[in-house]
């Protein structure tokens, strides 16, 4: 049951940061045919399949506790040790990894702005305190891509009450509509100037902030408790229900090209599409019908479901370190990158990211042995030391 469940989220994660290292490098490639550039660009909207997933497994994670914790208190502190280990000292190896990378940088003549936009130590500071995702200047700039990490974090805070407010299906609608409503009341104070009329630009911080981002966890909450056989793999579908879930993955997939990428219009809408097509994609991936099977069992897909599975295990600390590759890419080859012809240019990008996706696979299994896994046996000894604590309440 885990096994079915673990490889359709897996895949999941490797195909949102493939399209997460492929975006971050397209830009080297000016000369890659239009077709080419608009799916890579695509490939920004992994980060919105990432909080899916995220929101599927912290809900997954609380309610396995929940049946084991009688305490809720109990229940909250284990995923807020759990999370905090999860994240965090990786995330502070890197705002010391990027402060020494920018250092270097300008003490070599560099452009700040080549590696990260200014900042300061109070935006470092508030880096620390995963509190970034709420200040312009520091939601992006010391961590590149640190955003999306900030935005997680912030909706880890509320994790644990959204869990026990919604019990059922009612007080989950009305947590729904309570969290799109402070959505929609926060982008209109904050960025439509006490209006509806948003308009929103892409990579920026009206874009990168939660109130744009924390719908696609709402989405990712829905699917939990709507669809969490399926998602798991312990639901057999029909062909057609299978084949349905892709189709719809298509069409959010389509609808958030057209806003996000080909039209550029509509940024605050292009994350939730994104989000529901990333639902749709992990439901036909999870499901478990004759077709699906039988297309899984060949040689190549055996390969595929290897890597992916390896990807996905990796792909926190690949989405981390994988702006180093970004960056000496940029640094040593970009004028070649530029002088290449457009088939020239699609071979070279196809084996740059390979490459890229291969180097951040190893600093992410170096980082994995030295640092997180120090990490994890720490979580573990606190983790004991608080059911030692809530024992008395914990049921048998």
């Amino acid at each position: 049951m885990d096994k079915s469940r673990v490889a359709a989220l897996d895949a999941g994660r490797a195909l949102a940061i493939v399209g997460v290292v492929a975006v971050h490098l397209s830009f080297q490639f000016p000369n890659l045919p239009h077709a080419v550039t608009l799916l890579a660009r695509m490939g920004q909207y992994g980060v919105q399949l990432f909080f899916v997933i995220s929101a599927i497994t912290i809900f997954m994670t609380l309610e396995t506790d929940h049946a084991r914790c009688v305490d809720a208190r109990h229940v909250t502190l284990r995923f807020y040790i759990k999370r905090f280990f999860r994240i965090a000292p990786l995330y502070y190896v890197a705002i010391a990894v990027y402060g020494l990378i920018s250092y270097g940088a300008m003490e070599s003549g560099y452009e700040r702005a080549w590696v990260l936009g200014s900042h300061g130590p109070f935006d470092v500071l508030l880096n620390i305190l995963f509190l970034h995702a709420l200040s312009p200047t520091a939601i992006n700039n010391v961590v590149p891509g640190g955003w999306s990490i900030g935005v997680e974090m912030l909706f880890y805070l509320i994790a644990p009450l959204l869990f026990f407010a919604a019990m059922n299906r009612v007080r989950l609608v009305l947590a729904t509509v309570v969290l799109l409503a402070l959505s929609i009341a926060s982008m209109s104070i904050g960025d439509c100037h006490g209006t509806l009329d948003c308009h929103v630009r892409n990579n920026s911080f009206s874009y990168f902030w939660p109130p744009v981002q924390g719908p696609c966890f709402i989405v990712g909450m829905w699917a939990w408790y709507g669809f969490r056989s399926h998602l798991m793999g312990t639901s057999n579908v029909t062909r057609r229900a299978a084949w349905l879930y892709f189709a719809l993955a298509l069409a959010f997939a389509l609808a958030t090209a057209a806003l996000g990428v080909w039209l550029a219009k509509g940024h605050q809408f292009a994350p939730v599409l994104a989000a529901c097509s990333a639902v749709a994609f992990l439901l036909f991936v999870g499901s478990q019908c004759d077709a699906i099977r039988d297309l899984m069992r060949s040689r190549g897909a055996f390969v595929f479901r290897r890597c992916a599975a390896a990807l996905g295990r990796e792909s926190y600390g690949i989405y981390l370190w994988h702006f180093i590759c970004v960056y000496a890419t940029f640094h040593f080859f970009a004028h070649i990158f530029r002088q290449t012809d457009q088939d020239m240019s699609i071979a070279l990008f196809i084996v740059t990211v390979l490459i890229a996706l291969a180097a951040s696979y190893g600093f992410s299994r170096l980082s994995d042995r030295l640092i997180q896994g120090r990490a994890t046996q720490l979580s573990r000894k606190l983790l004991s030391h608080v059911d030692g604590r809530f024992h008395p309440a914990r049921r048998t």
